[in-house]
């Protein structure tokens, strides 16, 4: 767990040119694409100098593919793999913003550090394989046997973590500077002693005038 947060953490800081992590929500359309392709050049020389460039052996056949990845079960380790899909919304899946939608590499890295510190999840960072000179980063997480929760059940479990509903999924912690959307009981799993576990949240960080716009319109979270 530490040294897969590690690598999570070292690559977003890398990709994103260091600094701590900020919203970026109210970029426009250009500034976002020169964004991506200039983190996408990063992380390929993070992976190159991390020993995180390439894949060793032969993806599983596909389990099932969704809006941001393609999903893969490694029976040796009774891990989901997952791989980012290059022609969704900038490659790196969902993330709402003002003129434009869509992640950079290093803020869907932060995701994922982010999932285990607020989860307690233990995704990691596998490999960046570069497909027609982007980088598609492959990540895994562990295989959890139970079934979907209620969204009542859900959204107890992020009022217990002090997070306020905005709409059925999403929810803010206004302190934190964080969004955290598309929890849905699709995207996640109850066990059978009734601990609930996301799997797929997004989660953002975005401004506090961001986090007030979504109060007062809540509707347009669902809208990607």
């Amino acid at each position: 767990m530490a040294d897969a947060r590690r690598a999570l953490e070292s690559s977003a800081y890398f990709t994103r040119g260091g600094g701590p992590p900020a919203p970026d929500h109210d970029a426009d359309y250009a500034s976002r694409s020169i964004r991506v392709e200039a983190e996408q050049r990063q992380l390929i020389q993070w992976a190159k100098e991390n020993g995180k460039l390439g894949f060793s052996g032969r993806l599983p056949p596909e389990f099932a593919r969704g809006g941001e990845h393609q999903v893969f079960y490694q029976k040796s380790t009774r891990r989901y793999l997952k791989a980012t899909l290059p022609d969704r919304q900038k490659g790196y899946g969902i993330a709402l913003g003002s003129n434009d939608r869509g992640a950079t590499p290093s803020e869907y890295l932060d995701r994922l550090d982010l999932q285990n510190r607020i989860f307690g999840d233990d995704i990691w960072l596998e490999r960046i394989v570069v497909k027609n000179g982007k980088p598609i980063i492959i990540t895994s997480q562990p295989a959890i046997k139970g079934s979907s929760p209620t969204q009542t059940a859900l959204d107890e479990l992020m009022g217990a973590k002090g997070y306020e509903k905005l709409a059925n999924g999403a929810y803010y912690d206004a302190q934190a500077g964080l969004l955290i959307f598309d929890l849905f009981p699709r995207n996640a799993i109850q066990t059978a002693n009734g601990d609930i576990y996301p799997i797929d949240p997004v989660i953002q960080r975005i401004t506090p005038e961001f986090g007030q716009f979504l109060r007062e319109e809540p509707y347009t979270i669902n809208l990607y």
